[in-house]
């Protein structure tokens, strides 16, 4: 049966049980499994709150969680990244997930601290202003094609093969990059030749297609046809065509809002390809987001 997830973004430690209830019920109603994603920006009290209530739910985790650094394939230091892995593993055996997704392809060789509630900061501090399109937060996408690219990703390739053998028991998968500064996995040849299985987040891919100039609903089709994919990740993003390059953003809005998006044919074609894990990675998300959700289908 699929799932229909609430990421942790979408609660609070306080609305966190009847959203679950509420979850529950209308997941119910459309023939779906209810689940409760642990995003990696999760507090201490919120994440407490969910083992609470997480009886008789799906729990999958965005690592990682509660770690002090960002996991990255891209560095040489691949027993750094090794160490990272293990103590995610740890706990997603705990919660009993077998899915281990994270965002590794990080364009620098120091370590990253995962600091999100400063995310930019934090990610501008570790990698540097090299890669910034005109001194913003958003990668330059002529780096694509830089010799200083191919290496990191002939590094990240080496690893994710290397880490993926040491876990034979897990899905590692990784997820696609919002177009920041140093996240290498935002363009669609880089998904095909290098990642499977893949988790599919249609929010950033938006975002990358408005940087590299690619056709977003073609590209997901592929995608749904060739990849792999273990889950996906929902929001409406509110970036469009006329939007200065310089300030594309990852909105995780309402779906129920307006947005030049269209998800559901993109969401349809997932589902109709064997997709099972749909997670609403939503800022407070709702009880309508989930029904906007399911009149798609």
């Amino acid at each position: 049966m699929p799932i229909i997830e609430l990421s942790s973004m979408c609660m609070t430690a306080d609305n966190c049980r009847n959203k679950i209830e509420s979850g529950k019920k209308i997941a119910s109603a459309n023939g779906f499994d209810f689940g409760v994603q642990i995003h990696n920006s999760v507090g201490k009290d919120l994440y407490d709150e969910i083992m609470k209530n997480s009886g008789g739910i799906e729990l999958s985790v965005h690592s990682p969680v509660f770690m002090s650094h960002f996991i990255n394939l891209a560095s040489p230091d691949f027993e750094f990244a090794h160490k990272q892995c293990e103590e995610n593993v740890a706990r997603l055996k705990m919660l009993g997930t077998d899915i281990l997704f994270f965002h590794g392809f990080f364009m620098t060789q120091k370590p990253l601290v995962h600091d999100m509630k400063n995310y930019r900061r934090t990610m501008a501090a570790g990698i540097g202003e090299e890669f910034c399109l005109n001194g913003t937060f958003i990668m330059n996408p002529l780096l694509f094609e830089s010799e200083i690219y191919k290496s990191y990703l002939n590094t990240f390739a080496a690893n994710l093969l290397k880490m993926k053998s040491l876990f034979p028991d897990m899905q590692l998968a990784l997820e696609n990059d919002f177009v920041g500064i140093g996240s290498g996995l935002q363009r669609p040849q880089e998904i095909h030749e290098f990642v499977d299985p893949l988790w599919f987040d249609l929010g950033h891919f938006w975002c990358a297609s408005l940087l590299h100039g690619f056709d977003y609903y073609e590209e997901c089709g592929k995608i749904a046809e060739e990849k792999t994919i273990v889950g996906v990740h929902i929001n409406h993003n509110f970036m469009t065509a006329d939007t200065p390059k310089e300030k594309l953003s990852d909105s995780h809005a309402h779906i129920y809002e307006k947005s030049e998006q269209n998800l559901g044919p993109v969401i349809q074609q997932l589902l109709d390809r064997g997709t099972e894990r749909f997670t609403l990675e939503i800022v407070d998300g709702n009880e309508k987001d989930m029904e906007t959700f399911f009149s798609w289908l």
